[in-house]
């Protein structure tokens, strides 16, 4: 969950995560193409996850909330509001807003994210499950994002031989595994950076090359410089909703 002010437009890029985005008091506008028009989402928007997109939202406070599709809610968000890159919604989000305002602690504003995606979902649980293998390795790749993490390795943890992972976790994910690894890392520096570490120290600490290294995945992920990312709250939930 991320919350602050809109300045500039962000360039174009591209996350693994699902993207819900609201402003808290006015729309929040969006385009696929550098070429075509901006348009405006009132009640927010979805975004799938490997689109590209541009956003603005001059002067506002947006709410930003990002989950991975493999989840539970991801998938049944993506089970209901299947079709374009970027879907407009009608979100809702004055309790979030409210909660910001009035100096709601971490676990608040949380909550009060996750009854927002389950009002969006309309559902407790999707269709498919996802793979329990494909869990297992995620949640081993989070306690070992400080190591190259070799394909073979992490295969071995879901029992699966290199190919068969291979497949199985584009299926379950949407994502292939080496960008998931990327993007599990990126995030990871960014909420080390942002908790006071140098974004030097928190490159190496989550085996990226270099800082330069950590500055090209975040614009290419994110459209934005780490240094840029202004923020009033970022909010890190580590609770298993898969």
């Amino acid at each position: 969950l991320w919350i602050g002010l809109a300045v500039d437009a962000i360039d174009p890029h591209a996350h693994h995560a699902i993207q819900l985005c609201v402003g808290f008091n006015g729309p929040v506008e969006f385009r696929v193409n550098p070429r075509e028009p901006w348009t405006a989402y009132p009640g927010g928007a979805l975004v799938r996850p490997g689109a590209s997109h541009e956003f603005r939202a001059p002067g506002q406070r947006v709410a930003n909330i990002l989950f991975e599709p493999e989840t539970a809610l991801g998938r049944a968000l993506l089970e209901r509001f299947g079709g374009g890159s970027i879907v407009p919604l009608h979100a809702h989000a004055r309790e979030l807003a409210a909660a910001f305002d009035r100096g709601a602690d971490d676990n608040e504003l949380v909550d009060e994210s996750m009854a927002l995606l389950s009002r969006l979902a309309d559902t407790d649980r999707p269709q498919k499950p996802t793979d329990t293998r494909i869990l297992k390795v995620i949640d081993w790749i989070a306690r070992h994002i400080d190591e190259p993490l070799a394909l073979g390795e992490v295969a071995a943890v879901a029992g699966l031989s290199e190919s068969r992972f291979r497949h199985l976790f584009v299926a379950e994910t949407g994502i292939a595994f080496r960008p998931y690894v990327l993007w599990t890392r990126l995030n990871r520096a960014l909420e080390m950076g942002f908790g006071g570490t140098s974004w030097t120290e928190a490159a190496h600490a989550t085996n990226f090359a270099d800082s330069a290294h950590l500055t090209r995945t975040c614009r290419r992920m994110y459209g934005l410089f780490p240094t840029s990312l202004r923020i009033d709250r970022t909010v890190q939930d580590t609770r298993q909703i898969a």
